[in-house]
């Protein structure tokens, strides 16, 4: 039996010993993983090769093993989580983006030059001269702009320092960063690996450049201001700011305004109709403002619906993939998701009492009856499955490596465009059956403060 200063170990404290030294050796052997990952990946990012994707996926494979063993991480000190966290982001700066970033530049760049990119596709005659060495990586060129004009400006902004993937890729990461300081704040360190760790968070923001840290940040901004009041009335003051940061994130992609019913609905049952009245025209006024940056012409088409993929384009989907295969006519037009969408939506606001526990039930709702999946739409649901530590959430960073399978196929030029029905299962049941396990099973309880 070992000894302990001359003693003999209790069964107790060798029991504490090997827990000190397990957690140790998770600690160490996850984030190294993360970080070798992160690494491997940095050649292996232009995915429009098909060449990639069998190294991509072999990275992104190694980073989710670091990942599943974080899981088990019972204690973590701050500098580790944010070294590995800072770092593996850091690293991935320099992989290869996804090509919705040229859109972002490009849109960014003709407003400098004086025109809307709501007006005018990136292939329009109108456009030709501007055309830049990158012009041609551009993704449905024939498509006028679709991001919310929040989001225009900033791209306008980063345009006017330099139309850099670098300095696109920084900001949005910037945001991220923004998030796991929050969740970090509400929800420990621990908890929050869930988010800082996660592969299909640090591929996204990082590795892809997309932007939709940007809509999240606020999104939970607004459920941190409000996280203390869950049981108890909100005070006005704490309201509007939370209204405010959840009206920027709306500005900034439109996904997010249901969530602004769930607060308005709130408000009413708190003090009425003026209430809620009040926070209805705050949370929708920075998408109004901002809007008149591009609406002052006699055009303001701010939804391209002319575009076929927005009108029944179908790309990863779940729910719809298997209605569309008893019910043909549902697959003509994704117009229909919205009256399941909305129905669902209202109950949960009826339902539902706290912040977080709507966002998280919304987005799963909404990713589930999507037409239209992408492999970063899953970054939405993360933060809102911190608190619950919510299985779902945590088999969606292994699951939703299924998505490649089907971007590696339009990469290859296959004939089958569409996920097959074992392929569609493995990317959605872990995630669906692990959600509604921990929604049913897991109170959404009070977490446990980190002065971190």
């Amino acid at each position: 039996m070992g000894k302990l200063y001359g003693t003999e170990l209790t069964s107790q404290q060798q029991q504490y010993r090997g827990l000190l030294t397990r957690n140790f050796l998770l600690n160490l052997g996850s984030g190294l993983l993360i970080l070798l990952g992160a690494i491997w990946l940095i050649p292996h990012g232009n995915l429009d090769k098909a060449r990639i994707y069998a190294p991509f996926l072999v990275g992104m494979g190694v980073m989710n093993l670091g990942f599943v063993l974080a899981w088990g991480i019972q204690k973590i000190n701050w500098w580790w989580f944010w070294l590995v966290a800072i770092t593996a982001r850091a690293i991935m700066l320099f992989m290869y983006p996804g090509n919705d970033i040229w859109r972002y530049l490009w849109e960014g760049y003709i407003q400098l030059q004086g025109f809307s990119p709501y007006d005018y596709a990136p292939n329009a005659p109108e456009l030709e001269a501007l055309r830049t060495s990158w012009w041609w990586q551009i993704n449905h060129s024939g498509v006028s702009a679709i991001y919310p004009p929040l989001t225009q400006l900033g791209f306008r902004v980063l345009a006017w320092f330099s139309p850099s993937v670098l300095l696109f890729k920084s900001a949005f990461v910037i945001a991220d960063l923004g998030v796991c300081v929050l969740l970090v704040r509400l929800f420990g360190l621990e908890r929050s690996l869930i988010y800082a760790w996660n592969p299909v968070i640090l591929y996204s923001f990082a590795g892809g450049g997309h932007y939709d840290s940007w809509f999240v940040l606020p999104l939970v901004g607004a459920g941190y201001i409000l996280f203390e009041f869950r049981d108890r009335r909100i005070p006005h003051s704490k309201l509007a700011i939370a209204t405010l940061c959840l009206g920027l994130s709306i500005a900034i992609k439109w996904i997010s305004l249901p969530v602004l019913g769930f607060l308005v609905w709130r408000s009413y049952r708190q003090s009425g109709y003026k209430l809620a009245l009040a926070i209805l025209m705050l949370g929708t006024a920075p998408f109004i403002l901002s809007s008149l940056a591009f609406c002052a012409t006699s055009s303001c088409q701010l939804i391209p619906t002319s575009s076929s993929f927005v009108v029944n384009g179908r790309y990863c989907e779940f729910i719809p993939y298997f209605l569309g295969r008893v019910w043909a006519f549902s697959r003509t037009t994704n117009s229909i998701f919205a009256i399941p969408l909305g129905l669902g939506t209202l109950w949960l606001i009826f339902s539902k009492r706290d912040y977080y526990s709507f966002a998280q039930a919304y987005f799963f709702w909404l990713l589930i009856i999507s037409p239209i999946i992408h492999f970063w739409y899953f970054t939405w649901i993360v933060p809102f499955g911190v608190a619950q530590r919510n299985l779902g959430v945590k088999l969606l960073a292994i699951s939703s490596l299924v998505y490649f399978v089907l971007a590696y196929r339009l990469a290859s030029s296959s004939n089958l465009f569409r996920l097959t029905i074992p392929e569609t299962l493995l990317l959605w049941l872990p995630f669906v059956i692990g959600y509604l396990v921990s929604a049913s099973l897991k109170p959404y309880y009070e977490p446990e403060k980190s002065p971190n």
